[in-house]
């Protein structure tokens, strides 16, 4: 079985890089003025049935690509550049590389944002071609920026070996590589995707493949780093109980089911034999929704059945000093950041249990409401982005060298103000169409819910973004 330091890195004496904090201004800006604020068109158009426009599946995919990479994937950059060099002790040997990273990152997804919007409403202009140019020439930035990416992730790990440094890896070291895979696959087929769209004048992606794309990102970036933080950060922030269990025999078998879910949706093998296909993708569906109740259960988070890890140490506090919030190793200092960690688990769970409750359904032929997308967001604005919002408050101050978050009390604003987002966007997906029809109260609430769940989540990160601004200055 593996056990996992609960230190948050080792304390060796190298030249670090400081944080960077530029990426997390740089996701907000573009989760504030493109991710979310997109979003919340799309669900207010949607919501109240106006004309979705020309542009409509554009700005979809737009949302989308923003979301992913802008908002989740520069945090993750960012928050992942600050943490692995300390994880491994040792340094980046090109730290130039991690402000080049940013740029290009920024300067691809300022084109992709504004091309793709614009280009649906300039088809006969003879800008036209030029315009698509550009966002097919976004996708090459943004791959350039994460080739530099990988780069410096993949010379850590090879410095660490090379210095005998990698046993604080070892449990990870699986989701670690599952995401620098990923990171590769979606910036390839992101970039192939933009190119084609623009040799064929189209002003949208192949819908097939940016959905198989969205998917990689999603099994193979976002839910990975997100478990690996949180087996090396929720023991000490958290106190819970350090994982004594096979963490990366449940990362394998999670690789498994993704893989047997992900390429047997591959396009090319639909077309070959549709029934086949779906029906294994969604046993790997089953077995990886499977995984993932697993992976929390065993991590402990929503059950608390564990003793911490602390309780076997003997502590001598001083008569004087106050105690910590119960269970909770700080004093409030921070907020109710683990409120938004609970909720982002629970949401987790949601979703997986709906992975398992509709391939059951698929296979055993029984009619089901259609819920990908209400799964997605479950894992994207539920998991993801309460993660995000959780971490954030509670990491980033001591990152910059601050004891604590200029005002706690926003960050439980921040939580309703997610959870409101998530319950308005999901919701209305998850309701039978029958009862929304034969109950004209309850369709004209869902209605309005859905409507403002992206306005919800604006106001959700503008609070981060005032937090984090204060307790920068």
């Amino acid at each position: 079985m593996n056990s996992v330091q609960v230190d948050s890195y080792p304390l060796r004496k190298t030249k670090q890089l400081a944080f960077q904090i530029n990426y997390i201004w740089t996701a907000l800006g573009f989760a504030l003025f493109a991710g979310f604020a997109i979003g919340a068109h799309l669900t207010f158009v949607i919501g109240y049935d106006f004309n979705l426009g020309d542009g409509f599946v554009g700005l979809i995919q737009t949302h989308g690509h923003v979301q992913l990479v802008g908002w989740a994937g520069l945090f993750i950059m960012g928050m992942s550049l600050h943490f692995m060099p300390r994880l491994t002790g040792v340094a980046f040997s090109n730290p130039k590389l991690v402000r080049k990273v940013l740029w290009l990152m920024t300067a691809g997804l300022i084109v992709r944002s504004i091309g793709q919007s614009v280009t649906p409403y300039i088809i006969e202009s003879k800008f036209f071609v030029s315009l698509n140019g550009l966002v097919a020439a976004s996708g090459m930035l943004e791959f350039l920026g994460i080739i530099f990416y990988l780069i410096l992730i993949l010379g850590l790990y090879r410095e660490s070996k090379e210095k005998g440094k990698r046993q604080t890896l070892k449990s990870i070291a699986p989701f670690m590589g599952m995401m620098l895979a990923g990171w590769f696959l979606y910036g390839g087929l992101n970039l192939i995707l933009l190119i084609d769209a623009a040799v064929n004048g189209s002003v949208v992606l192949d819908d097939a493949w940016n959905e198989f794309a969205i998917k990689s990102f999603i099994g193979l970036v976002l839910l990975p780093v997100s478990f690996a933080f949180s087996i090396r950060t929720f023991p000490l922030y958290l106190r819970l109980n350090a994982p004594d269990w096979n963490v990366r025999g449940v990362a394998l078998v999670y690789l498994v089911s993704l893989s047997l879910e992900m390429i047997l949706e591959l396009p090319t093998l639909l077309s070959l034999s549709p029934n086949l296909s779906l029906w294994l993708s969604n046993a790997g569906s089953i077995l990886k929704g499977s995984v993932i109740i697993w992976f929390i259960w065993q991590l402990d988070l929503l059950t608390r059945r564990k003793d911490p890890w602390t309780v076997n140490r003997v502590l001598h506090p001083a008569p004087d000093r106050r105690p910590t919030r119960p269970g909770l190793p700080d004093y409030g200092e921070f907020g109710s950041f683990e409120r938004l960690i609970y909720a982002a688990y629970f949401w987790l769970a949601l979703g997986a249990v709906f992975e398992i409750v509709t391939g059951i359904a698929f296979i055993t032929e029984r009619h089901f409401i259609h819920l990908n997308d209400a799964i997605r967001h479950m894992y994207l604005l539920g998991f993801v982005t309460n993660l995000i919002l959780g971490m954030s408050v509670r990491m980033i101050p001591g990152f910059i060298h601050k004891k604590k978050v200029a005002i706690p009390k926003l960050v439980g604003a921040t939580f309703w103000l997610v959870n409101i987002a998530t319950l308005g966007r999901i919701l209305p997906l998850m309701l039978p169409p029958s009862m929304l029809m034969d109950t004209p109260i309850l369709m004209e609430v869902t209605k309005s819910a859905f409507a403002f769940s992206g306005i919800f989540g604006i106001f959700a990160v503008l609070c981060l973004w005032i937090n984090l601004r204060k307790t920068n200055s």
